[in-house]
C-alpha cells in the first residue's frame, strides 16, 4: 500500500481556516494558539491566505475573518456535489414517512447553521425561526449527537428536554469517520413518541440506502 504524503504548511493553513470559520473571526494571538505555532509563522500563514482572498481583515485590522473566495469554494460544492439536493430528498423522504418538520445542521463553532428545513404538512408543527443560526442547549438532541458522535451514537434524542410539549430527534450524517451534519426532526411531544422515533431512524436508514448515502450512515 502507497504511503500518503501529507504537506504540513497546507494541514496548518486549513486549520487556521476552520478556526476562523468556526469563532467567525479571530485575532492573530488566539489563532497561533490553536494552531499551535509560533505568532511570526501564523502570521506568514494569514498573510498568504489573505493575499488568495481566502481570509480578510476586519475590525480596522485586528481581526480576521473568511473572504470571498472561502464563500466560492462553498457554493461550488453545494452546487457541483449534488449532495445538496440528496440532502433535501432526504428530508423530504422523512417528512413523507413521520410527518415531522425535518432539518439538515450543521456544527459552526458553538453554533448550528440550518443548512436544510422541510416543514411537516399538519397544522400544528414545529416552524424554526428566520435566524439560520441558533444556539442550542446542551441537552438537545443535536447538541448530543454532536458531543458524543465519538463515541458511535446511533441517534439521539431530547424528550420534552429543551421545551415542555416538544420532542427532538437527531441523527449523524458523517463522511467516513467526520461527522459533517446532522439530521434533525421536531415535534409535539404527544404525537413524535419514542416509537415515532424509532420509525423515523428505520426511514433515515431505507432513504439513505435509496440515495446512494449509504456510506455516510
Amino acid at each position: 500500500m502507497e504511503d500518503k504524503k501529507y504537506i504540513q504548511s497546507v494541514e496548518r493553513a486549513l486549520k487556521i481556516l476552520t478556526f476562523i470559520a468556526d469563532n467567525r473571526e479571530a485575532r492573530l494571538n488566539d489563532i497561533s494558539a490553536y494552531a499551535g505555532l509560533k505568532t511570526s509563522t501564523a502570521f506568514g500563514l494569514l498573510q498568504t491566505l489573505e493575499h488568495a482572498g481566502y481570509i480578510a481583515r476586519t475590525n480596522k485590522g485586528l481581526d480576521y475573518c473568511l473572504g470571498l473566495n472561502s464563500l466560492k469554494l462553498g457554493l461550488c460544492y453545494s452546487r457541483e456535489s449534488g449532495l445538496s439536493e440528496k440532502i433535501h430528498q432526504l428530508l423530504c423522504g422523512l417528512v413523507d414517512a413521520v410527518d415531522e418538520t425535518a432539518y439538515f445542521e450543521i456544527g459552526i463553532g458553538k453554533r448550528y447553521y440550518y443548512y436544510d428545513v422541510v416543514l411537516s404538512t399538519r397544522p400544528l408543527k414545529v416552524v424554526p425561526d428566520n435566524d439560520l443560526f441558533i444556539n442550542l442547549p446542551e441537552q438537545s438532541a443535536v447538541t448530543k449527537v454532536f458531543s458524543r458522535f465519538a463515541e458511535g451514537i446511533r441517534y439521539a434524542t431530547d424528550i420534552e428536554e429543551v421545551e415542555k410539549g416538544l420532542n427532538c430527534f437527531a441523527v449523524p450524517f458523517r463522511s467516513g469517520d467526520t461527522l459533517i451534519g446532522c439530521v434533525a426532526l421536531s415535534g409535539p411531544s404527544n404525537r413524535f413518541t419514542r416509537e415515532k422515533m424509532e420509525t423515523a431512524y428505520q426511514a433515515y436508514l431505507d432513504i439513505m440506502k435509496k440515495l446512494d448515502l449509504w456510506d455516510n450512515v
